[in-house]
C-alpha cells in the first residue's frame, strides 16, 4: 500500500476539506459584516469569536474597506483565504444579526453550520423599512439638520422635500449598481434643484420669501458619517489599513456630493451662507431636541435600523446634543463641544448596549451623526473653488477638527469600559491571556 493510500493520508485530506469549509464559512461572516459598514475591529472579533466555536486556534486577519485577508491556524496547520466586497453600505440589522450569531455559536459548530446560519441571515434579514418611508427619513434628517443650523421652519419644510428627492434618488441608483461617487453627485444635484424650483416658486407666488443658502442643508443627507466616525475608531485601534481606507472613502463621497453642490452654486450665484434664524428662548431647546431626535431617526431608518434601535438611538442623540449645544450657549469651543457630545454618547451607549443586547456601533454612530458638520464640509468645498482660502481653511479646519474629536468621545468612552480598547490588547483569541504587563 502506497502512502497516498493510506489511513492517515486519507484523514488528512478530510481534515483539510474541512478547514477549507470552516475557513470559507469565517471569512464569509466577516465579508458579509464588512459590507453592512461595521468597523474592522467588530469583524475581526466576530470572526474570531466563530474560528474559536470552529476549533481553530486563532484567526490572523487584515481587514480594509472592500477587502478581507484571513489566515486560521488550527494546529501546525493553516489556511490563508481572501475575500473581496463588492458593495459598501450600512446595515444596522444585518449587524446586529451576525454578531450575535458570531458571539453566539456553540463550540463544536462546523463550517457547514456557520454557512448554513449565514445563508438563513441572507434570506431573512431584509429591510426593514418601505421605500417611500426610507425616503421621508432622508428629508427629516435634513430637516433636523437646518434647524440645528438655524434655518427657519419654511426653510426646512422645502429641505425636507428636497432632500427627500435626493433620497429617492440615490436608492434608485444604488439599485442599479451605479458607481457611488456618480450616485452622490446625481443626488446631490436632484435635491440641489427641487430646493431651489420651490424656493423659487415660494418666493414667486408669495407665501414666503426662501433665503437661497438654505439649499446646503437638503444634501446633509449625503454627509458619510459612518464611515466618517469608524474610520477614526479603527485608526485608534491602530488598524490603519482600514481606517485610512474608510477615510479615504468617506473624502471621496464628499467630494463627489459637494463638487456637484458647487456646480449648481455657481450656475446660480446662490452662495452657501451660515444663516441666522433664531427661536424665542423658551422654545429653542425644545425646538433643538425635536430637531435631535428626528434627524437621528431619519438617518437610522436610512441605516437599516430596527424600530428599537432608532428610538434608542435618537434618545442617545437628544443627550449628547444638548450637551454640545448647552457647551456652545456658554462659549466653549465648538470642537470640544463635540468631544464631549460624543463622550456623553459613549458612556450612555455601554450599560444600554448591554442591556438591550444591541451593538454598540448600531446606537452610537447614528446618535453621533447628527453632530457631524456637514454644511461647514460643503462651504469648504465652494469657497476653495471661490478662492477665498480664509473661510475654506476656517470651514474645512472646523469640520476635519469636530467629526476627530467626535470619534475620540467615543473612543474614550470605549476605552473606560473596555480594557482591550484601553490596553490596546488583541483581538480577543485563544492566545489573548498570554500577553502579560511586560509584553
Amino acid at each position: 500500500m502506497t502512502s497516498t493510500d493510506s489511513p492517515n493520508h486519507a484523514d488528512d485530506l478530510r481534515d483539510d476539506r474541512e478547514s477549507v469549509d470552516d475557513t470559507e464559512a469565517v471569512i464569509r461572516l466577516g465579508s458579509m459584516l464588512l459590507s453592512s459598514g461595521t468597523g474592522s475591529y467588530r469583524v475581526k472579533r466576530a470572526m474570531s469569536d466563530a474560528g474559536r466555536a470552529l476549533g481553530m486556534d486563532r484567526i490572523d486577519a487584515t481587514v480594509g474597506l472592500t477587502e478581507i485577508t484571513a489566515t486560521a491556524h488550527r494546529g501546525d496547520n493553516f489556511r490563508t483565504v481572501a475575500r473581496e466586497v463588492y458593495r459598501v453600505r450600512v446595515d444596522s440589522s444585518r449587524i446586529a444579526a451576525l454578531e450575535d450569531l458570531a458571539h453566539n455559536l456553540p463550540a463544536g459548530t462546523t463550517g457547514r453550520d456557520l454557512e448554513s446560519r449565514l445563508d438563513h441571515i441572507s434570506r431573512n434579514v431584509r429591510p426593514k423599512w418601505a421605500e417611500w418611508q426610507t425616503v421621508l427619513a432622508g428629508g427629516v434628517a435634513c430637516a433636523g439638520f437646518a434647524i440645528l443650523n438655524k434655518f427657519s421652519l419654511a426653510d426646512s419644510l422645502v429641505v425636507l422635500v428636497a432632500a427627500s428627492v435626493g433620497q429617492f434618488v440615490r436608492g434608485r441608483l444604488n439599485r442599479r449598481w451605479l458607481n457611488q461617487f456618480a450616485i452622490a453627485a446625481l443626488a446631490s444635484a436632484a435635491a440641489c434643484l427641487v430646493y431651489l424650483l420651490l424656493a423659487d416658486l415660494l418666493t414667486a407666488t408669495g407665501l414666503h420669501t426662501i433665503h437661497g443658502p438654505g439649499y446646503v442643508a437638503s444634501l446633509l443627507f449625503l454627509v458619510p458619517g459612518f464611515p466618517m466616525i469608524t474610520s477614526i475608531l479603527d485608526m485608534v485601534r491602530m488598524d490603519f489599513t482600514a481606517g485610512l481606507s474608510r477615510a479615504t472613502y468617506s473624502i471621496g463621497l464628499t467630494l463627489a456630493a459637494t463638487m456637484s453642490a458647487w456646480v449648481f452654486s455657481a450656475a446660480t450665484g446662490l452662495q452657501p451662507l451660515p444663516a441666522q434664524t433664531e427661536f424665542p428662548t423658551s422654545w429653542a431647546w425644545l425646538a433643538y431636541a425635536v430637531a435631535t431626535a428626528c434627524g437621528v431617526a431619519g438617518f437610522a431608518v436610512i441605516f437599516n435600523s430596527s424600530p428599537r434601535m432608532v428610538v434608542w438611538a435618537a434618545a442617545l442623540g437628544v443627550c449628547g446634543n444638548l450637551c454640545r449645544l448647552g457647551l456652545i450657549s456658554v462659549h466653549s469651543p465648538v470642537q470640544l463641544a463635540a468631544g464631549v457630545g460624543g463622550l456623553v454618547i459613549g458612556l450612555l451607549a455601554g450599560p444600554l448596549s448591554a442591556r438591550t443586547k444591541l451593538p454598540r456601533i448600531t446606537l452610537t454612530v447614528p446618535a453621533c451623526v447628527i453632530m457631524v458638520p456637514g454644511a461647514a464640509m460643503y462651504r469648504t468645498v465652494f469657497w476653495l473653488n471661490g478662492q477665498d482660502m480664509t473661510k475654506a481653511l476656517t470651514f474645512g479646519a472646523d469640520a476635519v477638527l469636530t467629526v476627530i474629536l467626535i470619534a475620540c468621545g467615543l473612543a474614550v468612552a470605549r476605552m473606560r469600559t473596555d480594557p482591550a480598547w484601553a490596553r490596546n490588547l488583541p483581538v480577543p483569541s485563544p492566545h489573548a491571556f498570554k500577553f502579560s504587563d511586560e509584553d
